[in-house]
């Protein structure tokens, strides 16, 4: 008998929502199915993630208990306990005093050099079984040269002992002639900074090159590269050059074993003393003196006069600076140039820092005009720093 259409259609969705539970049901089945799958999965991973941290301790324990044994292998096989002292011996030069010796005052001035350098590491960073290796590199024949112009001819004949003398005072002193080339022992001492201060032994390197801006670039390069706790600055003559001072390194003063000014330096500050005239009170320097054009002031000669050698101590570049060390001054002239330079800004001032010559310093600590400067107005002038704008009380 055939159905009603209504009675058929009813029974095909009859059929379809059959079809659905059933479908449904294994719809289900797959949900819890992988319900049960993921509950397994997290407590794998929560397994996986708990060895993970237990893993992670026991190595970061290791790492610990390797740094301790490393430190403790330090300790007792003396690494990290080396220090390395380099000298340029073409400016940093023993006394005359010790030279005259010769083997003898050799080997007093390693001695020196050896229990002031151990005491003054022991006094800044404790008791420690240091190794202190010392490298002098010197032009010979310059040195020599250097002493017969400036009247200690004596000194030649004695220097090879004291050479000697020096490096038999211990098995890790060396002074070493690296010939006459240009700038040999510069590049000496750079090679040896450059390798010495990245060992992991080294604990200190000290620096005798104070005199000479030429190593400022290297210097700073290991300061950016992360060794300025390794480095401590040697200071031979009694000015520091500028350049060196502005690092802000540690320095060591060995009293008495160095020469406090370039040769060529004291030779021109005796002549100077010898020739001063109570007349007309005017300095007649060594070498060609100079007459300043009458027509131009203090600061626009040509060559123009040296700062430091006027109105410092004395100019640490000697014979190689690039400004004229020869005028006949006069009080006047010295005065104008003082006057002249004190409106140039200290560099150390003009950074906001102290400057340790003070009211003595030939450079300016204050604006001329102070705060009825034009140019600070503009933001164009040469003294940066606020303070240098403030009317003195």
């Amino acid at each position: 008998m055939d159905l009603h259409p209504i009675a058929l259609c009813l029974e095909n969705l009859k059929d379809e929502v059959t079809t659905l539970v059933q479908n449904e049901s294994t719809l289900k089945e797959t949900v819890d199915k992988l319900q049960t799958e993921l509950s397994a999965f997290k407590r794998a991973y929560s397994d996986v993630d708990a060895e993970l941290r237990a893993a992670k301790l026991a190595l970061d324990e290791a790492e610990v208990q390797n740094a301790q044994l490393k430190d403790e292998s330090a300790r007792r096989h003396g690494m990290g306990n080396r220090v390395v002292m380099l000298i340029d011996g073409d400016g940093a030069i023993f006394s005359t005093q010790l030279i005259a010796q010769g083997h003898k005052g050799g080997h007093a001035a390693a001695l020196r050099l050896a229990d002031y350098t151990t005491q003054t590491l022991i006094e800044n960073y404790g008791q420690r079984a240091y190794q202190l290796w010392v490298y002098v590199f010197f032009n010979k024949q310059g040195l020599l040269t250097t002493f017969r112009r400036s009247g200690l001819a004596s000194m030649t004949g004695k220097f090879d002992e004291f050479v000697i003398g020096f490096n038999e005072a211990t098995e890790r002193f060396l002074m070493v002639d690296v010939g006459g080339a240009k700038e040999a022992a510069d590049a000496k001492l750079k090679g040896y900074l450059e390798d010495e201060i990245r060992l992991s032994e080294t604990f200190k390197v000290i620096f005798g090159g104070c005199h000479d801006n030429g190593y400022v670039a290297n210097l700073h390069s290991q300061i950016t590269a992360g060794f300025k706790d390794k480095l401590i600055m040697l200071k031979s003559y009694d000015e520091i050059a500028f350049g060196i001072e502005a690092l802000e390194l540690p320095t060591l003063t060995i009293p008495e074993l160095f020469m406090p000014r370039k040769l060529s330096d004291q030779q021109q500050q005796q002549q100077q003393t010898a020739v001063k005239s109570p007349q007309n009170a005017s300095f007649a320097l060594p070498g060609t003196p100079r007459e300043m054009d009458p027509k131009l002031p203090v600061t626009k000669q040509k060559p123009a006069p040296c700062i430091a050698f006027y109105l410092k101590k004395g100019c640490s570049a000697g014979s190689s600076c690039s400004f004229c060390h020869d005028y006949v001054l006069t009080p006047a002239q010295r005065d104008e140039f003082r006057k002249a330079v004190k409106k140039v800004p200290c560099p150390v001032a003009n950074k906001g820092k102290q400057c340790h010559f003070g009211e003595e310093c030939c450079y300016g600590h204050v604006c001329p005009t102070q705060a009825n400067c034009f140019f600070l107005k503009k933001g164009t002038c040469r003294f940066k720093h606020e303070s240098m704008h403030t009317n003195p009380a």
